[in-house]
């Protein structure tokens, strides 16, 4: 006699059975045929960082401003460092108190927190844990031999490390997180800096761990080129310091300076306020980004009407005696700028003009030499149009051509004395440097040469002609004329640096409102460029200070002056520039009027 469903109770499991047994079967199957199951790979490839190049000043090697340091970041894996056996041939497997150990003595860790973090379970979707930081070579070999230690991963790094902090910050720039260049120097010349990567491939053990003995291509990284700027540190931080000193002592917002070598055209110094932390560019506001002596176009003011004078004596139409009436009620003129609240003789001659920068005469001697005459050579003396200095993110300046766009008639008188046209302080001080050079422009220019891994050069920078804007006679003239700007004469006399001649010019330009709607009132930029020793040129310095606020300090003589000779006396003695007035130096300094 049969139980009632006994015959179920035996079919059911054997069927259970027979489905696991098919299941099973047909998973096998796929592992072993099935064209997307990759079996387990055992061969790498891993990309070695190059070094990135360094920066450095014209003393090369011995004044780095910016290098590149390696180093390793390493993080714990403890289940890698618990499942693993660790052991040199022949001895017994090292105990993880004793792993433990090593890993914490080799980054100077505290055992006890390393052991902890062993220890712990890994956090959800986390299995490494970071360790610290290292450039140490010594540390870098115990941490990466598999026979010593387990369970940590390394990570190659570099570190851009900027030597003089702010300093230089416009020119050098900064790298990303990705150590790209994303400004200056750095951006400019990023594929020279950048370097090759290196390459490894090899087989790793069923660990992980690689064979050394298996490695089948092993290619060196090859490190990036070093620029070797024109930039001489001391002078650097001599127009820093002092130019800081300007903007506190006379409440100016921003300010920049630019000192050139008036033969060839390099730049000695270039220095713009407010700055940045290069390692912090990204958390820089706007306005600390702009490297205001090439990026930033402006109404020069005054120090144009030197541009006007020798354009005119250049091309025959005046001389400096040539004699203006200082009357602004002449109709023929319209609208001329007046001289606030000088009072001058009924006349004036064009040499005296510059001397005491009259907008009367010198907008008339604009106006009268003529629109498209003027233009040519504001266009022969770099305005206009980049001057090509090897930096990224210069400007062209405005200069409106008169084929193109017509200069009415009070356009014709304002041009010659510094509105209506904008200008980047790279061009104004390249424009000066010209004078300076007897007539011969010169492209300015910031890195002298590039080396690269090897030690070869691959580059050196020869002095370039820009073109001749005027004769060597007109711009000796015009620095006689100069000379006396920076005397008790001239609009200038707190710029006079006792035992050198100097040929500047002041400039006091009011800020113009956005979108062409006139001026502010009471807000300017005071500039003075100087030429130094006036007979002999070596130096052109050009300083610019940018008011916020109404000051009585505004105008260039005033405020820029006096920074343009703190600054000059510093770099003259500096470069062992021999007095051409050294009678001046016998001069009781009592004598001396004080630059406050």
């Amino acid at each position: 006699m049969s139980v009632k469903g006994e015959n179920w109770r035996f079919l059911l499991p054997v069927f259970a059975l027979s489905l696991a047994t098919v299941y099973l079967t047909v998973k096998l199957i796929r592992a072993h045929v099935a064209p997307q199951v990759d079996a387990p790979d055992y061969i790498f490839t891993k990309q070695l960082l190059a070094r990135r190049g360094s920066i450095y000043s014209s003393y090369g090697k011995n004044y780095p401003f910016a290098k590149s340091v390696p180093y390793w970041e390493y993080s714990l894996d403890p289940v890698a460092l618990t499942n693993s056996v660790v052991r040199r041939k022949g001895e017994p497997p090292r105990p993880k108190a004793a792993i433990v150990k090593t890993i914490a003595e080799a980054l100077g860790l505290d055992f006890r927190r390393v052991m902890k973090m062993a220890d712990s379970p890994p956090r959800h979707g986390y299995r490494s844990q970071f360790l610290a930081l290292s450039s140490d070579p010594d540390a870098h070999r115990v941490l990466a031999d598999s026979h010593l230690v387990a369970g940590v991963a390394i990570h190659d790094r570099q570190v851009r490390q900027y030597l003089h902090g702010r300093r230089l910050a416009h020119v050098l720039g900064s790298v990303n997180a990705e150590h790209c260049g994303s400004a200056g120097i750095e951006q400019l010349f990023n594929r020279e800096l950048t370097g090759s990567p290196g390459t490894i491939k090899g087989m790793l053990d069923a660990r992980g761990r690689e064979l050394y003995d298996k490695r089948k291509v092993s290619i060196k990284p090859i490190p990036g080129s070093d620029i070797h700027l024109t930039i001489d540190h001391n002078i650097q931080f001599e127009v820093e310091d002092k130019l800081k000193w300007g903007l506190r002592e006379f409440g100016a917002a921003s300010g920049w300076c630019i000192v050139m070598d008036s033969r060839t055209g390099a730049v000695l110094a270039m220095a713009s306020l407010p700055d940045y932390e290069p390692l912090n560019f990204g958390r820089a506001s706007d306005a600390a980004k702009i490297n205001r002596a090439i990026a930033f176009n402006y109404e020069p003011g005054s120090v144009m009407k030197v541009i006007t004078a020798a354009a005119a004596i250049d091309a025959g139409f005046a001389g400096p005696g040539t004699v203006y009436r200082t009357n602004r009620d002449d109709p023929r003129y319209y609208r001329l700028p007046g001289d606030g609240s000088h009072v001058w003789e009924p006349t004036m001659t064009v040499k005296d003009a510059i001397v005491h920068s009259s907008n009367i005469v010198i907008g008339k001697l604009s106006f009268d030499f003529g629109a498209k005459r003027l233009f040519s050579y504001m266009k022969k003396f770099g305005f206009g149009a980049k001057t090509g200095i090897d930096l990224p993110g210069e400007q062209f300046g405005i200069l409106p051509d008169p084929d193109k766009r017509m200069w009415d008639k009070a356009s014709r008188s304002r041009a010659g004395i510094g509105q209506f046209v904008a200008v980047t302080a790279i061009q104004m001080a390249g424009a000066y440097q010209a004078i300076a050079n007897d007539g011969v422009r010169m492209k300015p220019y910031i890195v002298s040469r590039i080396v690269d891994s090897g030690g070869a050069e691959v580059y050196r920078h020869t002095p370039e002609p820009a073109g001749r804007p005027v004769s060597a006679k007109t711009a000796r003239t015009m620095r006689r004329i100069m000379t006396e700007v920076a005397t008790r004469r001239g609009t200038a006399r707190r710029a006079a640096i006792r035992g050198y001649s100097v040929a500047g010019k002041t400039g006091t330009a009011q800020k113009q409102i956005p979108g062409g709607r006139g001026y502010y009132a009471g807000l300017y930029r005071a500039s003075f460029c100087g030429i130094v020793p006036a007979g002999e040129p070596r130096l052109v310095v050009f300083v610019t200070l940018d008011f916020e606020a109404n000051t009585k300090f505004h105008q260039g003589g005033n405020s820029a002056g006096p920074v343009f000779k703190r600054i000059t006396e510093k770099v003259l003695r500096y470069l062992m520039i021999q007095p051409d007035r050294p009678e001046e130096m016998l001069e009781n300094p009592e004598d001396e009027e004080s630059d406050l």
